[in-house]
């Protein structure tokens, strides 16, 4: 479901459900044809724009806020850092260097502001791979050696690299969480994945207290946030992604409101 969604949104996507569609209509006398074809090209024309997507997030983030030292009582903290992808590159010498993604670079610099704002006891760097057969570093590792280069001791990260999904993610840092317990958990993660992310926690039993990240930048003018942009498509994608992982999830037993 989840693989579907992110190609329904994708140029690829758009470009195969565009041709049924004028294809159809083409090939085709009815109406209903013709209708099918524009309703395509509507959604996503909209589905491309960056106020559908940016509508959405603001909804998932409602009730969140950045994190301030007052949130946090006294007592031991654990800064949870989830991951999002690391992009591997390679010469012809097989050299290898792994960046972290956009959106994980975002969540990585709010997670060394909030270790650093509290002083935390350490921070858990988490992130897999999405699948076996997935060919990049582990976020995890990538992220954790970017920390230190923001001022954050080696000695006080932890780096959970076996996790695939966020559940299987809550599962895991469980399970580190209890072998190096402490009073209070923040947890670091995007305005889009918020939401899923403190209710899969909690049915997992982890009690989090939420350190939302600050966006990039989007546009600078009202009307680039009507027309239609690959990072509309990207942030639709993700949207979506969203909206049915907390529905699938609340199926199962998964999440928590």
């Amino acid at each position: 479901m989840a693989s579907l969604a992110w190609y329904l949104f994708s140029s690829g996507g758009a470009i195969v459900f565009l041709s049924v569609a004028v294809g159809w209509a083409l090939l085709s006398r009815r109406s209903g044809a013709r209708r099918f074809a524009i309703a395509v090209v509507l959604f996503y024309w909209i589905a491309s724009t960056d106020i559908v997507p940016d509508t959405i997030r603001v909804v998932l983030a409602s009730g969140y806020r950045p994190l301030t030292s007052a949130d946090v009582a006294p007592g031991r903290t654990a800064v949870v850092l989830l991951g999002s992808g690391s992009l591997r590159f390679r010469d012809w010498s097989d050299n290898q260097l792994a960046l972290i993604d956009p959106i994980g670079a975002s969540r990585l610099l709010e997670a060394s502001r909030v270790f650093h704002l509290l002083d935390a006891t350490y921070i858990l760097s988490s992130g897999g791979l999405a699948t076996l057969t997935d060919r990049n570093r582990p976020s995890g590792l990538t992220m954790a050696e970017t920390l230190m280069t923001l001022g954050v001791p080696k000695d006080r990260i932890l780096v959970e690299i076996e996790s695939r999904t966020t559940r299987h993610e809550a599962l895991v840092i469980k399970g580190m969480l209890s072998a190096h317990p402490v009073d209070h958990v923040v947890l670091v993660t995007s305005q889009f994945h918020m939401r899923r992310s403190v209710g899969t926690f909690k049915a997992a039993g982890i009690d989090v207290i939420p350190a939302i990240v600050r966006e990039p930048q989007s546009f600078d003018t009202w009307w680039e946030k009507l027309v239609p942009t690959d990072k509309g498509l990207r942030d639709s994608a993700m949207a979506a992604h969203e909206v049915l992982g907390i529905a699938a999830y609340a199926v199962r037993g998964w999440y928590r409101p």
